[in-house]
């Protein structure tokens, strides 16, 4: 027998026309999970509002000066796993123009759906000559890594705090490897030729090592920022640090999962609360879920605007290049790119 060939324009075709057939049942399905999403804290923060009232009045929030230098740790490791990916795909700019991006389009990552994310980069990586078949490649890469490092920081960290069965390391192993059998140059490469988007500079294993490691320390980083945040509240043991940093590499390995969707569908969000609400009661475990996702953010709208300050400053964007001015075939491959971000 013949094995039939896996078309994947014909898979991309047939969920590019379901989503434009149903879109507007899609948005009403995503209002009507938030709206639950809210009732549901909202009820709990109103049966529980004697003892959340409680926590924040004895709160040490002097305490919130160390949460902020180690948030301010966790955008110094993210810009820069950023800058040392794209700078692999593309070495035309320098690092602090880069991180310039970086921060500047983090302000559309609170916005409903991935397209105003990596459409933001590619739209200010554009002006500057580079090309969004690049861009592109490169945040999938830094999906992957990301991914990655959150399953194997869960399945080495989550055991230590709960009480669960010998086999809950499978899944993310597996993923794990699965993630590790992507990055692997030879297969990135095979991957990126298939999906005719061919890598335009060789990637070695030292550079995707590199790249992990950051991310790790990221996600350690992000770990102990929460830990700290707990500590505002409730005075938590140091025996319970490595479950809040299991249940923040979970939490975002659950966020990656619904990546493409608005706002991860509060994925990440969720499973941070039920994480935390094994060591702490659940109203305040609700509270630390809703104001770390508050204060990061309000941070980020902070230091987006900042950066745009300054990326305008240095690269005024009437000044910038066009993309008129660009090679005919790169200025193709950009309205492919930006085509397919519209599909999602």
């Amino acid at each position: 027998m013949k094995k039939k060939k896996i078309n994947l324009a014909q898979i991309r075709e047939v969920q590019t026309d379901f989503f434009a057939n149903h879109k507007q049942l899609i948005k009403i399905l995503f209002s009507v999970f938030w709206l639950g999403v809210i009732g549901y804290i909202l009820y709990l923060g109103w049966e529980s509002r004697i003892q959340l009232l409680y926590y924040i009045k004895n709160a040490e929030w002097s305490q919130f000066i160390l949460v902020v230098f180690i948030y301010i740790a966790t955008i110094v490791l993210a810009s820069s796993i950023w800058t040392v990916i794209i700078q692999a795909f593309d070495d035309s700019l320098n690092w602090w123009t880069h991180i310039q991006v970086y921060f500047v389009t983090l302000m559309s990552r609170r916005l409903p759906g991935t397209v105003w994310y990596i459409g933001g980069r590619i739209f200010l990586y554009n002006r500057f000559g580079v090309s969004g078949i690049k861009v592109t490649s490169a945040s999938g890469v830094e999906l992957v890594i990301s991914f990655v490092a959150n399953c194997i920081l869960a399945m080495l960290l989550l055991p230590f705090g709960l009480g669960i069965s010998k086999y809950w390391f499978i899944p993310f192993l597996l993923a794990s490897l699965l993630g590790l059998f992507i990055l692997k140059p030879s297969n990135l490469e095979k991957i990126m030729i298939k999906l005719k988007r061919p890598l335009s500079r060789q990637i070695n294993k030292w550079q995707i090592a590199l790249w992990l490691f950051l991310r790790l320390a990221l996600v350690l980083t992000g770990g102990l920022m929460i830990f700290f945040t707990i500590r505002i509240f409730t005075p938590i043991g140091i025996e319970s640090l490595l479950l809040v940093l299991g249940a923040r590499a979970l939490s975002g390995a659950a966020g990656m999962l619904t990546y493409l969707l608005p706002s991860s569908m509060g994925a990440s969000d969720l499973t941070l609360l039920a994480m935390l609400s094994t060591i702490i009661p659940t109203p305040l475990a609700t509270v630390i879920a809703l104001l770390v996702r508050i204060y990061t953010t309000l941070f980020e709208l902070i230091i987006g605007f900042i950066f745009f300050i300054f990326l305008n400053k240095s690269f005024p964007f009437s000044k910038l290049k066009s993309a008129e001015e660009e090679v005919p075939e790169e200025k193709l491959n950009d309205e492919n790119s930006e085509k397919e971000l519209q599909e999602y």
